[in-house]
């Protein structure tokens, strides 16, 4: 009986596993050669995995994640280049790849490439397996396995942790879940609470080197310790209490004391800065680049059922309250019904954020569909008629299994978010331009050439390194301003690439590539004024060298040398080479897709590209629309930004300050000359 009990449990983790990655793995089978590198290998799926991967290379070669250790500091100097920055990005997953790497190893020949791409679709049903054990043990198996089925195919987690998408997804539902399992098995013992308590410290130390967000577990964990503390009724639940959660605490902040500073930083100074980290104008007086990104977007509600699916958000919000009631009938909350409650209302308060955030309900969603599907299943052996039973059951199989079929639909036509294309122009780079180059482009595409390019970039996708602005002013010391990093080098990149003033785009690029932030940096400290720093250096960057000494000492008063000092950083005598790249995708900055050969109501003029001269046809002086013809289609634009660098750029212009040195169907790269 025993046997058949462990048997037809195992069989169950199997199909909870096996499912999750068969899932995961279908879009593993892309037959189309522009997708695959010269290894056969598909390209990862999107940008933020390029950059796991540079720092696993990193780790691999030089046996740290980042390029050199400058003043006791890993650094980074691919990223937010000059000067880069203090690499603060937890090593959790690359470690864990260069592991399984030299495991695999031992087997067979099997690139660290190969073993980052199924990474993800290999750890992510991991979660699935840890929420059936968590749901077993209070409902048995068939909701354990209804439960561990919604969370691996649930759509948001399912895109996040596909094959090719090497990011930290693939770990965060996991190790959330076990540190849920510890501290309910912590709970539940007489015996071993201690152990289980002290291991589940340990675990939330493995996630604060695996994601920069395991704060959140973290304070879930804390506020369900003091609620638990407030509605304890005797001495005896209260030692219970104490001896279930300090252990983890205390091996938690000895390891972080030990061995991740950051982490312990950023933890006791995160409460004090939360202002910070939702004020949109935090970054004042530049504009939010975090606007632009799509995983930051407002959190509708048709966009949350349909990030967690309509099926797991009805069983999840359903389970809490029965959950509760079938508690308080036994005359206590219960440590699970409380922590899965706050680490609901978290993941729900998170969403003011962004829809990105959905990630942390759909664990504790899960847990809670699973406990509700028992305590339906179980009130239906009351009713009178045994067939309502089986209804009810063929009704939650039937739900579940919809969203199993509308989730793996999702899957199967994934391509990676980038080709061939995208790979020849990094290689060109590589082989063709000084190792001290600096690369510019829009600021999504920067990890891959940081990674493929194996070339520094000015901005990328970690934009203005959010995550560590609670812990900049204890860890930078004195090296650093902590205003850097900051959005600004969006701002002038855009204003770069939307003028037609190629005085201003130059002077920003050369700056940019050269000096960084430092010109903004100077002149808000000698002016005491961020406005009028800001205001100084859109002034003088129109401007040459010359015209901007004058307007610096007969304008604003600054003295010869104080001028030279500035503009030694707005205006620099020498550069560095600089690459700027151009996909024409780019094109969507300043254009919105339209129908080949359609003209709009208010078209003011056609731009086309004859014998690589772009030529300008006025259709009506009054209009406000500008029609662009490329060989990728027809674009509409603001008449405004016809004349843009952006625009010429994407058009082939060849002259004597970009000199177009590499192309292909998709990619456009320029050398600025010096």
């Amino acid at each position: 009986m025993i046997l058949r009990q462990y048997m037809r449990t195992f069989l169950l983790v199997a199909v909870i596993f096996v499912f999750g990655f068969s899932i995961r793995m279908l879009n593993a089978g892309c037959d189309d050669p522009l997708y695959t590198d010269d290894d056969g290998l598909q390209y990862f799926q999107e940008s933020d995995s390029y950059y796991n991967y540079r720092l696993t290379e990193n780790l691999a070669i030089r046996g740290i994640p980042g390029d050199a250790v400058i003043g006791g500091k890993i650094w980074d100097l691919h990223s937010y280049y000059p000067p880069g920055v203090p690499l603060d990005y937890p090593a959790g997953i690359p470690l864990l790849a260069v592991i399984l790497h030299a495991i695999t190893g031992v087997i067979a020949p099997v690139s660290l490439r190969a073993v980052c791409l199924i990474m993800p679709a290999l750890l992510a049903p991991l979660a699935g397996v840890i929420c059936f054990f968590t749901v077993k043990r209070f409902q048995g198996d068939i909701p354990a396995f209804i439960a561990g089925l919604l969370l691996v195919s649930a759509p948001f987690y399912l895109v996040k942790t596909v094959y090719g998408l090497y990011d930290t997804d693939m770990l965060i539902l996991t190790l959330s879940m076990v540190v849920l399992f510890l501290f309910i098995e912590a709970d539940a013992r007489e015996v071993n609470r201690v152990p289980l308590s002290a291991t589940g410290g340990f675990v939330l130390f493995l996630f604060s080197i695996t994601w920069s967000g395991w704060q959140v577990m973290f304070y879930v964990t804390l506020v369900t310790f003091i609620i638990l503390i407030l509605t304890s009724g005797s001495r005896k639940p209260l030692r219970n209490i104490l001896e279930t959660f300090l252990p983890a605490f205390m091996v938690l902040f000895i390891l972080l004391t030990l061995f991740n500073h950051l982490e312990l930083i950023k933890l006791i100074m995160t409460p004090l800065h939360i202002h910070d980290l939702v004020d949109k104008s935090i970054w004042y007086p530049w504009p939010d680049s975090y606007t632009t990104v799509a995983e930051l977007q407002p959190a509708y509600m048709d966009k949350v059922l349909g990030h967690i699916s309509p099926a797991l958000t009805v069983l999840g919000a359903a389970g809490i309250p029965a959950y509760y009631m079938l508690y308080r009938r036994k005359g206590s909350a219960g440590l699970p019904v409380i922590f899965i409650s706050v680490w609901i209302a978290t993941g729900a308060l998170m969403l003011l954020e962004g829809i990105r955030f959905v990630m942390i309900l759909i664990a504790p969603l899960s847990v809670s569909a699973g406990i509700f599907t028992g305590i339906l299943l179980d009130c239906s052996r009351k009713f009178r008629f045994r067939w309502i039973k089986g209804v009810l059951f063929i009704l939650i199989i039937f739900t579940v299994s919809a969203q199993l079929a509308i989730s793996g639909n999702m899957v199967a036509d994934l391509k990676p978010g980038y080709n061939d294309y995208f790979e020849e122009s990094a290689h060109w780079i590589a082989e063709n331009t000084p190792s001290d180059a600096v690369i510019i482009t829009e600021w999504s595409y920067g990890h891959f050439y940081a990674s493929e390019a194996d070339r520094p970039v000015v901005y990328d996708g970690r934009l203005a390194y959010i995550e560590t602005l609670p812990a900049r002013g204890v860890w930078y010391g004195s090296s650093m301003d902590p205003e850097i990093p900051t959005t600004a080098r969006d701002y002038w990149i855009n204003l770069s690439l939307s003028s037609e003033n190629r005085t201003l785009s130059l002077n920003i690029l050369r700056m940019l590539a050269n000096s960084g932030d430092d010109a903004y940096i100077l002149l808000k400290n000698q002016t005491g004024s961020e406005v009028l720093a800001y205001r100084i250096m859109n002034e003088i960057l129109g401007l040459n060298r010359e015209s901007a000494m004058d307007v610096l000492m007969h304008k604003y008063g600054f003295s010869e040398s104080e001028a030279l000092r500035i503009l030694n950083m707005t205006h620099p005598m020498t550069s560095r080479k600089i690459v700027v790249v151009v996909p024409e995708k780019m094109i969507g900055l300043i254009a919105s897709k339209g129908d080949s050969g359609d003209m709009p109501a208010g078209t003011y003029s056609l731009i086309r590209l004859k014998d690589d001269v772009i030529e300008e046809e006025i259709i009506n002086s009054s209009g406000n629309v500008t029609v662009l013809e490329t060989t990728d289609g027809s674009y509409r634009i603001n008449r405004k930004y016809r004349n843009s660098l952006l625009l010429e750029l994407i058009m082939g212009v060849n002259d004597e300050n970009f000199s177009l040195v590499y192309r292909n169907q998709q990619i456009k790269v320029y050398i600025i000359n010096s």
